[in-house]
């Protein structure tokens, strides 16, 4: 499993609560699910669409770092109110693929 800071979990898995205005940056490290020596060669990151959303989650940016241990995204943008769902799928030199996901409630937040 992957070791995940700043994420809550409910019934349904992890979610992180996002501001429709934040530009952030999540992070999984796979490092505990991976095997020794090895590492991630590919990550691909979906968002599931909702139907009529006039201003989606986005994706800015990606990249695998800390030697192939850990999957990096950037997120912006995202409707008040809605939960989105952001998969992650990796491959690993080993050839195994995995894949898990968060969710992100959005909603203006305040101090």
């Amino acid at each position: 499993m992957a070791t995940l800071t700043g994420y809550k979990r409910d019934n349904e898995g992890l979610y992180i609560d996002k501001d429709p205005e934040a530009v952030l940056i999540y992070t999984f490290d796979w490092s505990n699910w991976l095997a020794s020596g090895e590492s991630i060669t590919t990550s691909n990151w979906t968002i599931d669409a909702i139907t009529g959303d006039t201003d989606p989650l986005t994706v800015d940016s990606s990249i695998i770092h800390n030697n192939g241990k850990q999957t990096i995204i950037t997120l912006s943008g995202g409707t008040e109110g809605k939960i989105y769902t952001v998969y992650n799928t990796i491959v690993t030199d080993e050839s195994e693929t995995e894949r898990k996901f968060f969710r992100v409630p959005v909603k203006k937040r305040s101090f």
